[in-house]
């Protein structure tokens, strides 16, 4: 047995680690989310670093196009007029010390009067770039002198910068002579180069082809709006990574920057939880330890005096003794309220004989029965109803049993009942029904326990009041019976209203026809519940094979074609889970006798089984022709099919269609609580 300081031990340990996890959780969370967010934010930062870096590289790559394409000698050797315009300035050093990869030249007419590139790995998009262009003049057309297209383009799986500009004059005169291309791929080198300017892991990602069919004619990359909401950050337990996704000059998906980095940030966020949580539970440890103590010698030992006062008290039953006191303070008091408790029982002894006698008046002057009966049934004593006895009074000694005065089968249960009584030390009651006087009356008995092998058996002739509430019960009903018919109505009204608004005039007796099969669905249902004893739940094969039989010849069919299986054994239901499960099986045995059998051969199953946790699961199955392929019948403008999708819903369960051999709709649901409503 636990003492008070071992209990006190350990709920002030309890508390101080629940007070220290609590600490440290919460602060574990508020210091890990911030260090997070500070690292998604650098992660950010590096993810626009590296996007203005492309910027910037392509500003520049505009820029020294600009240069070429407002310069006479260009001009003129777009025109034909300087033949030695190549030699003199289309150098492989020029290209390299401009970092270009291509460089076209076309006139007026989109005809590619020269161009050149370096030579390296990317000969097969440079070849991509001239069909494209060749298909797409889009780059090609410039309106001005100050149009300017520049952005990215990714052919081959190799994404390249890009900038075409019309070629006029220095001094800006005359008309356009053609255009001037440039461009340079973004190369492994070019990532190379981002990586040790910035010191950052530098990838490429999700590179798609610029797509030749779908070409719309979009503002220069460099003028759009490339918000840092483009930016996406994604975490592993070693780095983070940022992703910048960039759009081709069509404004397509071309290809992404993946920007990594280690997670030092989250892990000085760790340390600095651990190092709190060290502290935290040293703190803790003194903190305990220095309370216990205290406890120890204002409390504690008080109370194990205290303690052995009682204990000596109660193992001498001399309640006429009082425990030691002094001070001041709770346990103090604690003492007065003793010795106060011990002298009420004093009184208390002496007050018994006397209440004894009361007790015995009293149990004489109420009209019920009552005997002591002991754990083995044999009443030891006994008194009879004031009016009506019903039982003889014995003219021998005491010395009889239940089986005595009661039929076999009722003492059998009245021992059982005493025997639970005893063992809980609760009050139970029993209902039974017995002949007197050539009449079956009705009692309940509580027995209640009075001592450790007997209990009192208050017998109560209740039948009067079982007929009145018998009678009170089935008006109830009735008037639910009457209420749930007015709303089945009111369902027919709103399902016809619904039909004339989906058919036109040719489908219109077709509509009213599937209004009056769900109508008939319920309806069976109320005359199923009127034809059972039990005026609250439905047998749900008769219901079934009832609504089958009705729709079989709605639809003029012969049961001998058209075999319908119903496997339910023993499932009954409220008629709140009753009536939707009739109206789907209505409109998903009405598809299978409209759609499914060609030759009006075929057989249908339906079959509901309860489940181990409460749920049962609803099984509709044909041979047929089988669900369309191509239809969803969650999303369909089936007026039927929705109706299964929202009756399904109501009855809370989920739906699923199995296409195969024929079609099979297999439903889990719940049986709904019935609410009673009053009147």
């Amino acid at each position: 047995m636990a003492t008070l300081q071992k209990k006190t031990l350990g709920i002030i340990g309890a508390t101080l680690i629940g007070l220290i996890l609590f600490i440290y959780l919460s602060s574990h969370s508020i210091v890990i989310d911030s260090y997070d967010k500070l690292e998604e934010e650098d992660a950010i930062k590096n993810a626009i670093c590296v996007k203005n870096m492309l910027i910037l590289d392509s500003q520049d790559l505009e820029n020294k196009a600009a240069d070429w394409s407002v310069w006479n000698e260009t001009y003129y050797f777009i025109q034909g007029n300087s033949s030695d315009y190549a030699e003199k300035y289309l150098m492989d050093e020029t290209f390299h010390n401009q970092r270009l990869d291509f460089m076209f030249f076309y006139n007026e007419t989109g005809t590619l009067v020269f161009e050149k590139s370096i030579e390296n790995n990317n000969t097969s998009a440079i070849i991509e770039l001239e069909e494209h262009l060749k298909s797409n003049p889009y780059l090609l057309e410039h309106t001005d002198y100050s149009s300017r297209i520049t952005g990215f383009l990714v052919f081959d799986k190799k994404p390249l910068m890009i900038t075409s500009q019309p070629v006029v004059k220095s001094d800006l005169s005359g008309p356009i002579a053609g255009t001037v291309i440039m461009g340079r791929f973004i190369d492994q080198d070019e990532i190379t180069r981002l990586h040790e300017t910035t010191n950052l892991i530098v990838n490429l990602e999700n590179i798609t082809n610029t797509n030749n069919t779908n070409i719309t004619k979009n503002i220069s990359f460099l003028r759009e709006d490339f918000s840092n909401r483009s930016i996406v950050t994604v975490t592993d337990d070693t780095r983070i990574y940022s992703y910048v996704n960039f759009n081709d000059v069509y404004g397509n998906n071309a290809f992404s920057i993946e920007i990594g980095m280690l997670r030092n940030i989250h892990q000085q966020g760790v340390n600095a939880i651990n190092y709190f949580l060290v502290v935290l539970v040293l703190t803790g440890i003194v903190f305990g330890a220095v309370i216990i103590l205290l406890l120890e010698r204002s409390h504690i030992s008080h109370l194990k005096k205290l303690r052995n006062e009682v204990g000596e008290i109660a193992k001498n039953s001399d309640i006429a003794k009082r425990v030691s006191n002094g001070g001041s303070d709770e346990l103090s008091s604690l003492s007065d309220s003793i010795n106060k408790m011990l002298e009420s029982l004093e009184k208390s002894q002496r007050l018994v004989v006397k209440r004894d006698a009361t007790i015995n008046a009293i149990l004489q002057a109420m009209p019920d029965m009552m005997f002591q009966v002991k754990q083995d049934g044999t009443i030891c004593n006994y008194k009879l109803s004031t009016d009506n006895c019903i039982y003889e009074s014995p003219e021998t000694d005491l010395n009889i049993t239940l089986e005595d005065m009661l039929p076999a089968h009722i003492a059998e249960m009245e021992l059982d009942i005493i025997e639970e009584a005893l063992r809980t030390n609760k009050t139970h009651t029993m209902h039974y029904t017995m002949p007197v006087k050539r009449e079956m009356r009705d009692f309940e008995v509580r027995f209640v326990v009075i001592g450790d092998d007997e209990v009192l058996a208050v017998v109560k002739d209740i039948t009067e009041i079982k007929q009145a509430e018998e009678m009170r019960r089935k008006d109830i009903l009735l008037k639910e019976v009457h209420h749930r018919v007015k709303n089945n109505l009111q369902i027919i009204s709103s399902m016809l209203r619904l039909q004339s608004r989906k058919f036109t005039d040719r489908e219109t007796i077709e509509a009213f026809r599937k209004s009056q099969n769900r109508a008939k669905s319920m309806a069976i249902a109320h005359e199923k519940l009127y034809q059972s004893t039990d005026l609250e739940n439905i047998e749900l094969f008769s219901y079934i094979e009832t609504l089958s039989k009705y729709l079989l010849n709605t639809y003029d069919y012969d049961p001998e074609n058209i075999k319908i299986n119903i496997k339910i054994k023993n499932v009954t239901q409220d008629i709140d889970t009753a009536i939707p499960l009739g109206l789907i099986i209505n409109e998903i045995v009405s598809n299978s006798l409209k759609h499914a059998f060609e030759d009006h051969k075929g057989e249908i199953f339906i079959e509901i089984v309860p489940g181990l946790d409460g749920q049962y699961m609803l099984t509709i199955r044909d041979n047929g022709i089988g669900f369309p392929e191509d239809l969803d019948f969650m999303n369909t403008d089936s007026l039927g099919m929705q109706l299964v999708v929202s009756l399904v819903e109501q009855i809370e369960g989920s739906i699923e269609l199995i296409r195969g051999n024929g079609t099979e709709f297999r439903i889990k649901y719940k049986e709904l609580s019935y609410k009673r409503r009053d009147y």
